[in-house]
């Protein structure tokens, strides 16, 4: 898209998610202001979400999904969908625009829609999807085992360049800590799913820990989490320190700006303590992957279980064992480390040194970072164990250069075939074995396509069948969905084809050096 022939009209996102999605959209509107200056950047959001976020958001027009017809006389020079919600496809697909980026439904055509990895009939149009990498975004919506990139670089990807990411300037978390005889720390009780988030018991311990400690914590959250909270303060034995749903969205951020620390599971707030520069503890818990839905900026801690199905999307386990790692005593030892000592950063050599002497048994601490490319990375703090996150890296080395964000020569490649090295026992054998099937099973369909006509109604039927991509096994999953979602993106064009042969060819090489 040229900048120069598309400066002066709107660019417009469609962001109709809860208020951490919203908020996770910020990098991308500061980006999109350096890429394309001089066009105005507009977004269609919910307004109980973007109204009490207005002073702290970058520069953005924001319409009312209930008002977005007022945007059907405009002229966009582009269009970023970033909401799976179906009306926000048709919207993007109604409005007049060069680009569109992420899922769209046109009004004039008719029949099967493709949507991630599922088909359903969609009267009115089909759904495709723009850009490589909400194509990949897509692809991952029922298998996410091993993605390693976060939804905030996501969301930008497909047109920020790594040059603009990498001089990116975050906002940095600053610490006084309990050495300044401050220690006001933020305890929000709160997520959107109960499995995401402490019980009361845990929030009243943590609390009382503190308070033995000498700091000063509070427990916050929204008007859904009062009873939560009332229950951990009775526990706690002091009904001064609930705070819980007594702000509004603006006055919360005003208030989270005078902590020293917020300790909080993965929930909007957090994106929004990040977003304000206020020091974070993530508690990762439950059906969420803090690679995906961490606090975006670099200088923030993330607590994990070190179970190998970390940071799975629903738990098939009776109990969210996962949970059990928590403990009041074991977050409090980690606050303690963060809130004492030299500097007033969090990744501070001598604090840093502090977070390895850590006794945690079975949870992991990490530290958020940006890494050579400038995109979202976990940085471990303490030993860790097992094969599971060198196979994502492996997968994340591999799309970087699939889908175009690194050029297949020289270190990429090396890079590639280095993170490829563990696997070439039986584990590699098998994944070879698998790419090699897929791409003759690709090279047969292109034939088919060149030498014959064959109808709309019934051409690759085997690719158009939803759970083709899980006739693999899930450590091969991740080029399997993509691979499907792609051909069918396309219509299973002869350019989607050489695509994916291009990408298989790409893995299987990986795995014979």
């Amino acid at each position: 898209m040229s900048q120069e022939t598309n400066q002066q009209k709107p660019i417009l996102i469609l962001q109709m998610q809860r208020m951490g999605d919203l908020v996770l959209s910020y990098p991308l509107c500061a980006w999109l202001a350096s890429v394309f200056p001089g066009a105005p950047i507009w977004m269609v959001g919910e307004k109980i979400f973007f109204e009490g976020l207005l002073e702290i958001s970058p520069s953005v027009t924001y319409f009312d999904y209930a008002d977005s017809k007022l945007l059907l006389k405009c002229d966009f020079g582009l269009i970023i969908n970033l909401s799976h919600r179906r009306e926000a496809a048709i919207l993007a697909g109604r409005l007049n625009s060069q680009r569109v980026i992420g899922p769209y439904i046109r009004p004039d055509a008719g029949g099967l829609a493709e949507s991630g990895n599922q088909s359903s009939n969609c009267p009115g149009g089909i759904l495709h999807i723009g850009g490589a990498w909400q194509l990949y975004r897509s692809s991952i919506t029922s298998n996410n085992r091993h993605n390693l990139f976060h939804w905030a670089d996501l969301n930008a990807l497909d047109l920020i360049s790594q040059k603009v990411m990498l001089r990116t300037d975050w906002p940095l978390p600053g610490l006084s800590g309990l050495n300044g005889q401050e220690g006001r720390v933020g305890l929000f009780v709160g997520a959107s799913e109960p499995d995401k988030r402490p019980d009361p018991p845990f929030w009243a311990g943590l609390a009382s820990r503190l308070i033995r400690l000498g700091a000063k914590p509070v427990l916050l959250g929204g008007q859904a989490d009062k009873q939560l909270a009332t229950e951990a303060a009775t526990l706690l034995g002091s009904q001064r320190s609930n705070l819980c749903g007594k702000f509004s969205i603006k006055e919360l951020c005003l208030f989270m700006q005078k902590l020293d620390l917020l300790i909080v599971p993965d929930t909007g707030p957090m994106h929004l303590a990040a977003w304000l520069g206020v020091p974070v503890l993530n508690l990762s818990m439950g059906p969420v992957n803090a690679w995906e839905t961490g606090p975006t900026a670099p200088g923030h801690l993330i607590m994990r279980s070190s179970m190998s199905c970390t940071g799975c999307w629903q738990c098939r386990l009776p109990g969210i064992p996962c949970k059990r790692t928590f403990t009041p005593d074991k977050v409090a030892r980690v606050a303690e480390a963060i809130l004492q000592g030299s500097g007033n950063e969090i990744n501070h050599p001598e604090r840093l040194e502090r977070f390895k002497r850590l006794n945690l048994p079975g949870a992991s601490l990490w530290l958020t970072e940006r890494d050579e490319n400038g995109l979202f990375n976990l940085h471990p703090l303490t030993d860790q164990r097992g094969n599971r996150l060198d196979r994502s890296r492996f997968w994340k080395q591999f799309f970087l250069l699939a889908l175009g964000r690194q050029e297949k020569s020289g270190p990429a490649l090396d890079k590639l075939a280095e993170l490829a090295a563990p696997m070439h026992g039986p584990l590699g054998q098998a994944m070879l074995t698998q790419g090699q099937a897929l791409l003759l099973s690709l090279n047969r369909e292109l034939r088919n396509k060149q030498t014959s006509e064959i109808t709309r109604g019934n051409r690759h039927a085997a690719l158009l069948n939803p759970q083709f991509w899980q006739n693999f096994q899930p450590i091969f999953r991740p080029l399997s969905s993509y691979t499907q979602l792609s051909l069918q993106n396309a219509e299973f064009s002869k350019e989607a084809f050489a695509a994916a042969l291009e990408n298989l060819e790409l893995f299987v090489n990986s795995l014979r050096k």
